[in-house]
Protein backbone atom coordinates (compact mmCIF):
# COMPACT_ATOMS: atom_id res chain seq x y z
CA UNK A 1 0.00 0.00 0.00
CA UNK A 2 1.05 3.91 -1.29
CA UNK A 3 1.51 4.73 2.85
CA UNK A 4 2.72 1.99 4.22
CA UNK A 5 1.04 1.39 7.45
CA UNK A 6 0.35 -2.11 7.50
CA UNK A 7 -3.10 -3.66 9.14
CA UNK A 8 -1.55 -4.31 12.35
CA UNK A 9 -0.26 -0.75 12.27
CA UNK A 10 -1.83 2.04 14.50
CA UNK A 11 -0.62 5.78 14.98
CA UNK A 12 -2.25 7.59 17.66
CA UNK A 13 -1.99 11.74 18.01
CA UNK A 14 -2.73 13.80 20.63
CA UNK A 15 -5.67 16.50 19.25
CA UNK A 16 -8.17 18.46 20.84
CA UNK A 17 -10.54 17.69 18.13
CA UNK A 18 -10.87 14.21 18.21
CA UNK A 19 -12.51 14.38 14.91
CA UNK A 20 -8.88 15.07 14.02
CA UNK A 21 -7.19 12.30 11.69
CA UNK A 22 -3.53 13.96 12.13
CA UNK A 23 -0.46 12.11 9.96
CA UNK A 24 -2.47 12.55 6.54
CA UNK A 25 -5.69 10.98 8.17
CA UNK A 26 -3.68 7.58 8.99
CA UNK A 27 -3.69 8.43 12.49
CA UNK A 28 -6.40 7.76 15.49
CA UNK A 29 -6.90 11.05 17.37
CA UNK A 30 -6.17 10.63 21.16
CA UNK A 31 -7.50 12.56 23.97
CA UNK A 32 -4.49 15.08 25.61
CA UNK A 33 -2.48 14.75 28.42
CA UNK A 34 -2.41 11.22 28.21
CA UNK A 35 0.89 9.35 30.00
CA UNK A 36 2.59 6.70 27.27
CA UNK A 37 1.59 3.94 29.27
CA UNK A 38 -2.43 5.36 29.63
CA UNK A 39 -2.32 5.74 25.42
CA UNK A 40 -0.36 2.39 24.72
CA UNK A 41 -2.94 0.95 26.75
CA UNK A 42 -6.11 2.54 25.68
CA UNK A 43 -5.24 1.98 21.98
CA UNK A 44 -3.78 -1.20 21.75
CA UNK A 45 -0.41 -0.57 21.34
CA UNK A 46 0.51 -2.77 24.57
CA UNK A 47 0.69 -6.20 22.43
CA UNK A 48 3.92 -8.00 24.49
CA UNK A 49 6.58 -10.49 22.36
CA UNK A 50 8.16 -13.40 22.40
CA UNK A 51 11.58 -15.05 21.40
CA UNK A 52 10.57 -18.39 19.27
CA UNK A 53 12.83 -21.71 19.23
CA UNK A 54 13.85 -22.39 15.34
CA UNK A 55 14.28 -25.83 13.76
CA UNK A 56 15.67 -27.31 10.83
CA UNK A 57 14.96 -30.24 9.32
CA UNK A 58 18.36 -32.10 8.49
CA UNK A 59 18.33 -36.12 6.93
CA UNK A 60 19.40 -39.17 9.45
CA UNK A 61 21.93 -40.67 8.22
CA UNK A 62 23.99 -44.14 8.66
CA UNK A 63 27.93 -44.15 9.38
CA UNK A 64 28.72 -44.23 6.15
CA UNK A 65 27.18 -40.95 5.27
CA UNK A 66 24.14 -42.60 3.72
CA UNK A 67 20.44 -41.75 4.35
CA UNK A 68 18.22 -44.12 5.84
CA UNK A 69 15.29 -44.32 4.65
CA UNK A 70 11.88 -44.77 7.08
CA UNK A 71 9.11 -46.73 6.54
CA UNK A 72 7.30 -45.10 3.87
CA UNK A 73 10.39 -45.98 1.51
CA UNK A 74 11.56 -42.20 2.18
CA UNK A 75 14.55 -40.55 3.45
CA UNK A 76 14.55 -40.04 7.33
CA UNK A 77 14.63 -36.66 8.34
CA UNK A 78 14.90 -35.08 12.82
CA UNK A 79 14.05 -31.64 13.29
CA UNK A 80 17.19 -29.73 15.78
CA UNK A 81 16.81 -26.75 17.16
CA UNK A 82 18.91 -24.01 15.91
CA UNK A 83 21.41 -22.55 19.27
CA UNK A 84 22.11 -19.51 17.93
CA UNK A 85 18.91 -17.68 16.11
CA UNK A 86 15.29 -16.90 17.55
CA UNK A 87 12.50 -15.96 15.63
CA UNK A 88 10.51 -12.20 17.34
CA UNK A 89 7.46 -12.44 17.16
CA UNK A 90 4.40 -10.60 18.44
CA UNK A 91 2.03 -12.33 21.24
CA UNK A 92 -1.15 -11.12 20.42
CA UNK A 93 -1.51 -12.54 16.46
CA UNK A 94 2.30 -14.02 16.29
CA UNK A 95 3.23 -12.10 13.59
CA UNK A 96 6.77 -12.78 12.74
CA UNK A 97 8.87 -9.36 13.51
CA UNK A 98 12.43 -10.96 12.36
CA UNK A 99 15.00 -13.24 12.99
CA UNK A 100 17.29 -12.50 16.12
CA UNK A 101 20.83 -13.84 17.45
CA UNK A 102 20.94 -15.55 20.88
CA UNK A 103 22.32 -12.28 22.29
CA UNK A 104 19.13 -10.84 21.47
CA UNK A 105 17.21 -8.64 23.97
CA UNK A 106 13.70 -8.09 24.12
CA UNK A 107 12.41 -4.60 25.05
CA UNK A 108 8.71 -4.68 24.62
CA UNK A 109 6.20 -1.96 23.81
CA UNK A 110 5.18 -1.19 27.74
CA UNK A 111 8.72 -1.29 28.52
CA UNK A 112 9.00 1.56 26.02
CA UNK A 113 6.24 3.00 27.46
CA UNK A 114 7.40 3.15 31.62
CA UNK A 115 10.47 4.61 30.41
CA UNK A 116 9.04 7.19 28.57
CA UNK A 117 7.30 8.21 31.50
CA UNK A 118 9.84 8.18 33.67
CA UNK A 119 12.24 10.01 31.80
CA UNK A 120 11.40 13.55 33.49
CA UNK A 121 11.30 11.57 37.07
CA UNK A 122 8.56 10.93 39.20
CA UNK A 123 7.60 14.72 40.38
CA UNK A 124 7.85 16.00 36.49
CA UNK A 125 4.65 13.89 34.50
CA UNK A 126 5.35 13.79 30.53
CA UNK A 127 2.63 13.42 28.09
CA UNK A 128 2.56 12.11 24.72
CA UNK A 129 2.01 13.78 21.77
CA UNK A 130 2.11 11.29 19.34
CA UNK A 131 2.85 7.38 19.08
CA UNK A 132 2.60 4.15 17.35
CA UNK A 133 4.23 1.91 15.22
CA UNK A 134 5.29 1.54 11.83
CA UNK A 135 7.04 -0.83 9.17
CA UNK A 136 4.08 -3.62 10.12
CA UNK A 137 4.95 -3.09 13.88
CA UNK A 138 8.90 -3.22 13.62
CA UNK A 139 9.37 0.24 14.61
CA UNK A 140 7.53 1.44 17.59
CA UNK A 141 7.77 4.89 19.05
CA UNK A 142 6.75 7.67 21.23
CA UNK A 143 6.87 11.60 21.23
CA UNK A 144 6.29 13.09 25.31
CA UNK A 145 6.43 16.75 25.10
CA UNK A 146 8.67 18.09 27.61
CA UNK A 147 7.06 21.14 29.62
CA UNK A 148 9.72 24.00 28.20
CA UNK A 149 8.85 26.29 25.30
CA UNK A 150 11.26 28.12 22.77
CA UNK A 151 10.15 31.25 21.30
CA UNK A 152 10.66 32.74 18.17
CA UNK A 153 8.11 35.42 18.30
CA UNK A 154 4.89 35.78 20.59
CA UNK A 155 3.16 34.20 17.76
CA UNK A 156 6.10 31.72 16.46
CA UNK A 157 6.57 29.29 19.43
CA UNK A 158 8.67 25.62 19.17
CA UNK A 159 7.31 23.00 21.63
CA UNK A 160 10.30 20.69 22.63
CA UNK A 161 9.77 16.86 23.16
CA UNK A 162 12.02 13.40 23.31
CA UNK A 163 11.62 11.03 20.96
CA UNK A 164 11.78 7.33 22.21
CA UNK A 165 11.95 4.34 19.72
CA UNK A 166 12.88 0.78 19.65
CA UNK A 167 13.04 -1.72 16.44
CA UNK A 168 11.67 -5.27 17.16
CA UNK A 169 13.05 -8.20 15.52
CA UNK A 170 16.50 -6.82 14.63
CA UNK A 171 14.81 -3.81 12.90
CA UNK A 172 16.52 -1.49 14.64
CA UNK A 173 17.95 -0.45 18.26
CA UNK A 174 16.68 1.20 20.88
CA UNK A 175 17.10 5.43 21.10
CA UNK A 176 16.29 8.62 22.40
CA UNK A 177 16.91 12.10 21.54
CA UNK A 178 15.24 15.31 21.60
CA UNK A 179 13.67 17.44 19.01
CA UNK A 180 11.31 20.22 18.79
CA UNK A 181 8.02 20.55 16.86
CA UNK A 182 7.00 24.31 15.50
CA UNK A 183 3.70 24.85 16.80
CA UNK A 184 3.02 27.32 13.48
CA UNK A 185 3.49 24.47 10.82
CA UNK A 186 4.36 21.46 13.00
CA UNK A 187 7.44 20.80 11.27
CA UNK A 188 10.01 18.81 13.80
CA UNK A 189 13.13 19.78 14.14
CA UNK A 190 16.51 18.51 16.04
CA UNK A 191 17.08 21.10 18.22
CA UNK A 192 20.54 20.15 19.63
CA UNK A 193 23.80 20.06 18.15
CA UNK A 194 26.14 18.62 20.83
CA UNK A 195 26.69 15.23 19.95
CA UNK A 196 25.87 13.86 23.16
CA UNK A 197 22.77 15.96 23.02
CA UNK A 198 21.75 14.84 19.54
CA UNK A 199 20.45 11.31 21.53
CA UNK A 200 21.84 8.20 22.59
CA UNK A 201 21.23 4.86 20.45
CA UNK A 202 22.01 1.09 21.83
CA UNK A 203 21.18 -2.51 20.12
CA UNK A 204 19.12 -4.93 21.86
CA UNK A 205 22.42 -7.14 23.76
CA UNK A 206 24.07 -6.49 26.30
CA UNK A 207 23.08 -5.37 29.70
CA UNK A 208 19.98 -3.51 28.87
CA UNK A 209 19.16 -1.97 32.63
CA UNK A 210 22.97 0.12 32.05
CA UNK A 211 22.07 1.31 29.47
CA UNK A 212 18.62 2.69 30.23
CA UNK A 213 20.63 4.60 32.96
CA UNK A 214 22.78 6.45 30.52
CA UNK A 215 20.00 6.77 28.23
CA UNK A 216 18.32 8.67 30.95
CA UNK A 217 21.01 10.86 31.33
CA UNK A 218 19.44 12.21 28.04
CA UNK A 219 16.57 14.45 29.89
CA UNK A 220 19.53 16.23 32.13
CA UNK A 221 21.12 17.23 28.71
CA UNK A 222 18.27 18.26 27.20
CA UNK A 223 17.35 20.49 29.93
CA UNK A 224 20.90 22.30 29.93
CA UNK A 225 20.41 22.33 25.68
CA UNK A 226 17.31 24.16 26.07
CA UNK A 227 18.37 27.91 27.20
CA UNK A 228 21.14 27.03 24.08
CA UNK A 229 18.24 26.78 21.81
CA UNK A 230 16.37 29.66 22.37
CA UNK A 231 19.72 32.13 21.83
CA UNK A 232 20.19 29.87 18.67
CA UNK A 233 16.60 31.10 17.91
CA UNK A 234 16.56 34.13 18.68
CA UNK A 235 20.33 34.62 16.82
CA UNK A 236 18.21 33.20 13.73
CA UNK A 237 15.70 35.61 14.22
CA UNK A 238 18.00 38.37 14.25
CA UNK A 239 19.90 37.54 11.14
CA UNK A 240 18.68 38.85 7.79
CA UNK A 241 18.50 36.89 4.95
CA UNK A 242 17.18 38.29 1.71
CA UNK A 243 18.39 38.21 -1.88
CA UNK A 244 22.03 36.55 -3.07
CA UNK A 245 22.26 35.12 0.85
CA UNK A 246 18.87 33.63 0.61
CA UNK A 247 19.81 31.83 -2.38
CA UNK A 248 22.84 30.47 -1.40
CA UNK A 249 21.42 28.76 1.59
CA UNK A 250 18.75 27.18 0.21
CA UNK A 251 21.27 25.69 -2.42
CA UNK A 252 23.80 24.42 0.19
CA UNK A 253 20.44 23.43 2.75
CA UNK A 254 19.63 21.51 -0.97
CA UNK A 255 23.29 19.74 -1.58
CA UNK A 256 23.48 18.72 2.29
CA UNK A 257 20.22 16.91 1.52
CA UNK A 258 20.18 15.40 -1.96
CA UNK A 259 24.47 15.43 -2.25
CA UNK A 260 26.86 17.14 -4.81
CA UNK A 261 26.91 17.10 -8.49
CA UNK A 262 30.31 16.46 -8.75
CA UNK A 263 31.01 13.71 -11.62
CA UNK A 264 27.65 14.66 -13.16
CA UNK A 265 27.65 15.80 -17.51
CA UNK A 266 25.22 16.48 -19.85
CA UNK A 267 21.73 15.85 -19.58
CA UNK A 268 22.45 14.17 -16.08
CA UNK A 269 23.81 17.15 -15.04
CA UNK A 270 21.04 18.93 -16.64
CA UNK A 271 18.16 16.71 -14.94
CA UNK A 272 19.74 17.06 -11.60
CA UNK A 273 20.05 21.37 -11.93
CA UNK A 274 15.76 20.79 -13.05
CA UNK A 275 15.67 18.93 -9.86
CA UNK A 276 17.31 21.11 -7.62
CA UNK A 277 15.45 24.52 -9.17
CA UNK A 278 12.18 22.53 -8.77
CA UNK A 279 13.09 22.27 -4.61
CA UNK A 280 14.55 25.82 -4.33
CA UNK A 281 11.15 27.40 -5.98
CA UNK A 282 8.81 24.77 -3.87
CA UNK A 283 11.16 26.12 -0.58
CA UNK A 284 10.67 29.77 -1.92
CA UNK A 285 7.27 29.56 -1.86
CA UNK A 286 6.97 28.23 1.66
CA UNK A 287 8.17 31.70 2.56
CA UNK A 288 5.67 33.49 1.30
CA UNK A 289 3.17 31.68 3.79
CA UNK A 290 1.22 32.90 6.41
CA UNK A 291 3.43 30.23 8.65
CA UNK A 292 6.87 32.19 7.40
CA UNK A 293 5.95 35.50 6.95
CA UNK A 294 4.75 36.99 10.56
CA UNK A 295 5.68 39.57 12.17
CA UNK A 296 9.68 39.62 13.18
CA UNK A 297 9.85 36.43 11.34
CA UNK A 298 10.06 37.04 7.42
CA UNK A 299 13.34 37.87 6.18
CA UNK A 300 15.77 36.44 8.71
CA UNK A 301 17.48 33.08 8.42
CA UNK A 302 14.64 31.47 11.21
CA UNK A 303 12.15 31.80 8.29
CA UNK A 304 14.51 30.04 5.64
CA UNK A 305 15.23 27.50 8.11
CA UNK A 306 11.59 26.65 8.66
CA UNK A 307 10.89 26.58 4.81
CA UNK A 308 13.32 24.09 4.41
CA UNK A 309 12.09 22.02 7.33
CA UNK A 310 8.43 22.59 6.34
CA UNK A 311 9.59 21.63 2.97
CA UNK A 312 11.31 17.87 4.05
CA UNK A 313 8.20 17.21 6.55
CA UNK A 314 5.20 18.17 4.44
CA UNK A 315 6.02 18.32 0.46
CA UNK A 316 8.88 15.76 0.06
CA UNK A 317 7.34 12.76 -1.38
CA UNK A 318 3.65 14.43 -1.60
CA UNK A 319 3.27 11.58 -4.76
CA UNK A 320 2.69 9.12 -2.28
CA UNK A 321 0.60 11.30 0.10
CA UNK A 322 0.26 10.27 3.77
CA UNK A 323 3.48 8.19 3.16
CA UNK A 324 4.65 6.58 6.36
CA UNK A 325 8.19 6.23 4.71
CA UNK A 326 8.23 10.37 4.71
CA UNK A 327 7.10 10.29 8.49
CA UNK A 328 9.89 7.28 9.08
CA UNK A 329 12.00 9.84 6.90
CA UNK A 330 11.69 12.89 9.20
CA UNK A 331 11.57 11.17 12.86
CA UNK A 332 14.75 9.00 12.05
CA UNK A 333 16.01 9.08 8.57
CA UNK A 334 17.67 10.96 5.69
CA UNK A 335 15.50 14.07 6.05
CA UNK A 336 15.95 14.18 9.83
CA UNK A 337 19.94 14.36 9.45
CA UNK A 338 19.42 16.92 6.91
CA UNK A 339 17.09 19.41 8.87
CA UNK A 340 19.88 19.07 11.58
CA UNK A 341 22.44 19.87 9.07
CA UNK A 342 20.76 22.89 7.83
CA UNK A 343 20.40 24.00 11.32
CA UNK A 344 24.08 24.02 11.22
CA UNK A 345 24.60 25.94 8.32
CA UNK A 346 21.84 28.65 9.21
CA UNK A 347 23.92 29.16 12.38
CA UNK A 348 26.87 29.63 11.07
CA UNK A 349 25.62 32.42 9.35
CA UNK A 350 24.78 33.99 12.40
Amino acid sequence: MSHEIYQNDKVIIASSDLRDRGWHRLGTPIRQGMTAVEAFVEHGIDWGTYLAPIYRKIPIVDVSGFPILGDDGEPAFEWVQLESNFMHCCADNHQELGLVSDTYKKFDNMDIARFADQLAGQDAAVTVETAGTLYNRRRVFVLVKLPQVVKATSEDVSELYLLVSSGHGGFAGFSVYPTSVRVLCANTLRWSLRDAAKGLSFRHSGNLEEKLAQVRQVLGIASEETKKFQEMVSALVATTLLGDKLDTFLSDAYHLAFGSFKGLEDESLAKAQQKKDLVIAEQKALLENEKNSVDGIRGTAWAALNAVTEYHDHVRGRTAEGSQVRQHSNLFGVSSVAKTKTLSHALSLV
